[in-house]
């Protein structure tokens, strides 16, 4: 493939911002998740803007979560980001987003802003515009001085991400097997990375648009392509399922969140066996995570002796006098047990996601 004179001189920027990146961090090499990554950017790039552009792709020895495109189709996840991402859909997600900033020649656009810039730093400079690094190299900034444009920088830059946002979604979205909703559950992620640092005012530096305003017009374009925002379709997060046990020679329902035992129904209840019953449960509960079910949205229910957990005013599971007395237990018990379990299962939810 004939390269074009600015196709040519991406190439030679990003291979020497390449260089100067890799000897900083160092790349992790027959890094497990490389080989999947490629896969995915080889299914996103028949998608995107420029079908022949073609990719490098690395993982590089950095704990921080975070993700930068350079010049010429290179791609950089750092170790930590590589280890973080829940799903294919979120890996995805990531590579459709840097594959965006360069389909769209955003480093080039920023770096033709000035023409003096140095071969190596325009691009160093640029991933980490790019990858809103939390600290730039002060002799590189020095070294730019008054060559970095304000509206160059903040205007720009800004502008980049949302482009860069919607690309994402839109080139999943066609894909038809990667969920674009995972561009709003990394977008978020990253944000509450954000909201955990302490606040630094960057100044002319500061590029990246406000979390909030990215995560907005991320739901927006799902909402125009009539995509369910779902999130935990492509987490590991949250998932109830149910399966026959046999306690005292009888056959009974189990009704787990995630790993978590919530409850046992006993008995046949409404013409459902107790395994369909735990079935049944587990079929309305996975709709409500889907549906972004949140636990003070759920809620417990007493009446003629049967206690009902709901959520977002839908009955998920009823525990009787006779589930009780089988248990050898009490209803208020049970549905303590079954409260306690799903309290705990949020927590982790919560608590256990890496950003």
């Amino acid at each position: 493939m004939e390269l074009t004179p600015e196709e040519k001189r991406d190439a030679e920027l990003g291979k020497a911002a390449s260089e100067a990146i890799e000897k900083e961090f160092g790349v992790v090499e027959e890094a497990p998740q490389l080989p999947r990554i490629i896969q995915i950017v080889e299914d996103l790039r028949p998608l995107t803007r420029k079908p022949r552009q073609r990719y490098q792709v690395k993982i590089l020895e950095a704990k921080a979560i975070n993700a930068f495109s350079l010049p010429g189709g290179y791609l950089y996840f750092t170790q930590g980001l590589a280890e973080a991402v829940e799903s294919d859909d979120e890996i995805a997600a990531v590579c459709g987003h840097e594959m965006a900033h360069i389909c769209l020649d955003h480093a080039r656009k920023l770096g033709g802003k000035e023409a003096q810039y140095n071969k190596v730093l325009v691009p160093l400079i640029l991933a980490s515009v790019l990858a809103d690094s939390e600290s730039l190299n002060p002799g590189a900034v020095a070294a730019i001085g008054q060559l970095v444009a304000q509206d160059a920088l903040n205007h720009y830059g800004r502008e980049a991400e949302f482009e860069a946002d919607r690309e994402a979604v839109d080139c999943l979205y066609r894909s038809g097997r990667y969920h674009p909703v995972a561009v709003l559950t990394v977008v978020e992620g990253l944000a509450r990375l954000e909201a955990s640092r302490p606040r630094v005012e960057m100044g002319v530096l500061q590029t990246h648009p406000e979390a909030r305003a990215r995560i907005d017009a991320i739901i927006s374009r799902l909402q125009e392509l009539e995509v369910p925002v779902e999130r935990r379709r492509v987490t590991r997060s949250l998932a109830a399922s149910a399966t026959a046990i046999t306690r005292n020679d009888r056959e009974i329902g189990e009704l787990r969140l995630n790993d978590r035992v919530t409850c046992e129904p006993a008995v046949e209840f409404e013409g459902r066996s107790p395994v369909a019953r735990a079935q049944q449960s587990a079929e309305i509960l996975n709709a409500l995570l889907l549906a972004d079910l949140q636990l003070l949205e759920i809620e417990v229910l007493e009446a003629e002796g049967r206690t009902t957990i709901s959520g977002k005013g839908q009955p998920i599971l009823t525990i009787t006098p006779e589930d009780a007395a089988f248990h050898e237990s009490t209803v208020a018990e049970l549905a303590r047990r079954a409260m306690d379990a799903i309290r705990r299962s949020f927590q982790e939810e919560r608590f256990d996601r890496a950003y």
